[in-house]
């Protein structure tokens, strides 16, 4: 266990926090025993330093420095946990101490309509907050009030964008509207988005051609950033959506990172492999094209998006339209008992009707006496669309294969909140209290991952593919942002039916040189700031 000593004469020379005799693995050195050296917000020295004093010195002997893991998919600010819960307790007690918002096209900024905000409605409600932004600069000066318990930064996302211009209206735009479109997402950028954000499954987006997302891409360029791709389809149609993504990084010269790679149902397991291949020749060829991946073989998604893409074309009012039509709900039907969705293994974890929480959509049936079909469109009428699931839809060799590629980043795709939130009768997927402990206890070992490329893939490969500056790394200069674990206790705990457990082995937690997590034990502190591509 750490141990930590409080000098009792410090002289004019003494660092704020040493931290001793640890081994320091920077994900992009071989790993060395060594000490860190901090003042304020900064690290100052790493390298042995002997006999030097500090005002906090912290024990690191047989443990593990690291960066602090930098969550590349994370979702705390569309599903607004990131106000309701702003110590993101989940996400510091594993490591976490940066994060990236404006996922899956879907950003709280820039809002240029009041029909924008409705990226976020199939998540969470936006009037449980105080939206007093427009901007992203208006945006991430909130964010630096709020001061949450992590860094955070955010992309621009393209649903955000595209309601903003269309007044929520679902169609391709015009060439006037590209034009306003280009110029907002310019603006955003140059006010310190990161990129560009696209949720191609999603209706506002699904409607866009290929070439309309190329010719708004390639803004990005124009200050640096990146173009993050939730992918138009995970299942049949997988490898022609990865041949988009890598089409669209070739064609706009910028940056592409496909957001939680996966193949969902068993049909579609068998693509995956090709899927990866085709990334790593796209990245042989010279295209700059990542991808990240989830430590688990579930899903944590929307029930609606089970329902075929065409009866969700137009948006929540038409599907619901559609399944109050006979005729369409009949048709619905048909192509849902064509797929291969195991109903018994998808759990309900949040919904507007919370007796169905904690319930698999086959329980639900039985005890309403339905077939399976006719539950998942019930529940999603009857709860106005807003139904998160947990679904063992994904294959776990795909899984292993993913996280062991050269060209894979680990990312939670979840949001950051406390054990508090069990309280709402609501679950959590547990990827959101132990996706970087599942992945560094479990399966580098498992799969003869070394430990300095495993943090490589959680903190210097992210953070160098965002552009974020002095984070990610542990080099004089840096921010001190610092993990320090146990190699023989790190663990994930969160399970599916209990997922609010804070994960094992993490030691030490600082934030901009300040302790969020001390000798395992969680700290009142918010020390994070929001961060911008400088």
């Amino acid at each position: 266990m750490q141990t930590l000593t409080i000098n009792s004469t410090i002289d004019s020379m003494a660092y704020d926090i040493i931290i001793k005799s640890g081994t320091v693995i920077d994900g992009k050195n071989a790993p060395v025993l060594g000490d860190v050296a901090i003042e304020g917000d900064k690290i100052v020295a790493v390298k042995s330093l002997g006999e030097a004093s500090a005002k906090v010195v912290i024990n690191a002997f047989g443990k593990y420095v690291t960066p602090g893991f930098v969550d590349i998919t994370n979702h705390s600010d569309t599903h607004l946990t990131l106000f309701k819960y702003p110590y993101l307790e989940s996400l510091v007690m594993q490591g976490v101490t940066t994060i990236i918002g404006g996922n899956c096209g879907a950003s709280l900024a820039p809002l240029a309509s009041e029909q924008a905000i409705g990226a976020i409605k199939k998540w969470a409600d936006p009037s449980e907050i105080n939206v007093n932004w427009n901007t992203v600069e208006e945006f991430l000066s909130s964010i630096s009030q709020l001061r949450p318990g992590v860094n955070f930064g955010t992309l621009a996302g393209y649903g955000t964008l595209r309601r903003g211009i269309l007044s929520g209206e679902m169609r391709p735009l015009s060439i006037e509207e590209r034009e306003k479109l280009k110029l907002l997402l310019l603006q955003s950028m140059q006010q310190g988005a990161f990129g560009l954000s696209l949720g191609l499954a999603y209706g506002h987006e699904r409607v866009s051609v290929t070439e309309e997302i190329i010719e708004i891409g390639r803004v990005v360029s124009q200050t640096g950033g990146i173009i993050k791709m939730h992918l138009r389809s995970e299942g049949f149609e997988i490898l022609s959506s990865v041949n988009e993504a890598i089409r669209i990084c070739r064609e706009t010269g910028v940056p592409v990172q496909i957001s939680h790679l996966k193949a969902i149902g068993r049909k579609a397991w068998p693509f995956l492999p090709k899927a990866i291949e085709l990334i790593t020749h796209a990245k042989e060829s010279g295209v700059d094209i990542d991808f990240d991946v989830t430590p688990y073989r579930t899903t944590g998604s929307l029930l609606y998006l089970l329902v075929p893409p065409g009866a969700r074309q137009g948006g929540f009012q038409e599907l619901f339209r559609r399944i109050d039509n006979p005729p369409e709900r009949t048709k619905i039907l048909e192509a849902l008992r064509g797929h291969t969705l195991h109903y018994d293994k998808i759990l309900i974890t949040s919904a507007k009707i919370k007796n169905i929480v904690g319930h698999t959509l086959t329980e639900i049936a039985e005890e309403a006496g339905l077939t399976p079909e006719e539950t998942l469109l019930e529940t999603i009428r009857s709860n106005e669309g807003r139904v998160t699931i947990v679904g063992q839809m994904v294959s776990m060799k795909n899984t292993r294969m993913a996280l062991q590629d050269k060209n894979s980043f680990i990312a939670s795709d979840g949001a950051g909140v406390s054990q508090d939130e069990m309280q709402t009768g609501d679950l959590v997927h547990p990827r959101s209290f132990g996706a970087f402990p599942r992945f560094l206890g479990r399966f580098t070992k498992e799969l003869g991952i070394s430990m300095q490329d495993a943090i490589g893939k959680i903190t210097s490969g992210p953070a160098k593919k965002l552009g974020i500056k002095g984070r990610g790394v542990l080099e004089k200069g840096a921010f001190a942002d610092v993990v320090v674990f146990d190699p023989k206790l790190i663990r994930d705990r969160a399970t599916y039916k209990n997922p609010f457990r804070f994960s094992s082995g993490i030691e030490w937690v600082l934030v901009n040189g300040i302790p969020a997590v001390e000798n395992g034990k969680l700290v009142q502190a918010r020390a994070g700031k929001a961060i911008k591509r400088v």
